[in-house]
């Protein structure tokens, strides 16, 4: 069976978190949506053979790590990713060599990336890769984040009905007309500032507040700090379908980059999902508004 999503966790530092996110990302995508070990392998199987097999047909990757992933040390007091047959090790590494995987590290329990001098040298290529933090205080809102980041790697709901191989095909046809008949029926060629006017609330505090500009031909978007309660940055926004891009300079500090953003409306028009970058950066930073106050 190939599984789209392949987890990696270590048991003596992420069990339960791995329960959770694959109970969690299977109700979203699909039961045979995700590989953890304890539920895909057989007894008796070969375990490296399986991990090898479910990585080379996963799309993405997810590196679990927690607060002692680094750290976790084997019998002999030595720590075990040191070790080249640390099955953890194994997993991450072949991850990391496949180039059509998206490899995805995810921090639960307040853990922090690791520098790249603090692990194997087949290893430091994740400390490159943008993290996505998991809060158990906020995990529906993390977790819609990791949705999305799946998403944008190619992975959408999987979840589907057993039904005959020869009609999956005229499934896929029929969906895909209707998508187009519903998008043709919708489509809505002029800007609506109605769709994304209004306050947009970050997980910190800060927030946007989006209207139409002057000129009834875009949006314009301003940032008001969650401290200083002043707008410290501003700029204009444009519409392309269900996207939004958004570029912001800074109010105060007349600095040469700003923050590009590329967002999307989700169905029920009440969350922006997407990232942001520097423009004198190249790491992008996933993102997330909601119209309600966190």
């Amino acid at each position: 069976m190939d599984y789209a999503v392949f987890l990696s966790y270590r048991r003596a530092d992420t069990a339960g978190h791995a329960g959770r996110i694959c109970d969690d990302l299977k109700r979203r995508l699909g039961y045979d949506a995700v590989f953890r070990d304890i539920d895909a392998i057989a007894a008796g199987a070969d375990f490296v053979g399986a991990l090898q097999t479910a990585i080379t047909a996963a799309r993405v990757s997810i590196v679990l790590i927690g607060d002692t992933w680094l750290d976790v040390r084997a019998a002999d007091g030595g720590r075990r990713l040191d070790d080249p047959g640390d099955h953890v090790r194994r997993e991450v590494e072949m991850a990391l060599a496949k180039p059509e995987l998206t490899v995805i590290p995810v921090l639960v329990e307040g853990a922090q990336m690791p520098q790249a001098q603090d692990l194997p040298p087949t290893l430091q290529a994740l400390t490159r890769l943008q993290a996505i933090e998991l809060s158990d205080s906020r995990w529906e809102y993390d977790m819609a984040r990791l949705a999305h980041a799946l998403q944008r790697a190619g992975i959408g709901n999987m979840a589907t009905t057993r039904v005959p191989r020869w009609f999956a095909p005229l499934i896929g046809v029929m969906a895909v007309l209707v998508i187009a008949i519903t998008a043709w029926c919708l489509r809505d060629p002029a800007i609506n500032v109605e769709h994304y006017g209004g306050l947009w609330y970050m997980p910190n505090g800060s927030y946007w507040t989006v209207r139409q500009d002057t000129q009834g031909e875009g949006l314009w978007v301003e940032e008001t700090h969650y401290e200083s309660q002043q707008v410290w940055k501003r700029g204009p926004g444009t519409i392309d379908g269900d996207g939004l891009a958004v570029e912001l300079k800074l109010v105060f500090d007349k600095e040469p980059f700003s923050y590009r953003y590329r967002m999307r409306l989700s169905d029920d028009r009440q969350t922006l999902l997407g990232t942001v970058v520097r423009s004198d950066r190249s790491t992008e930073s996933t993102l997330a508004l909601t119209r309600a106050r966190h």
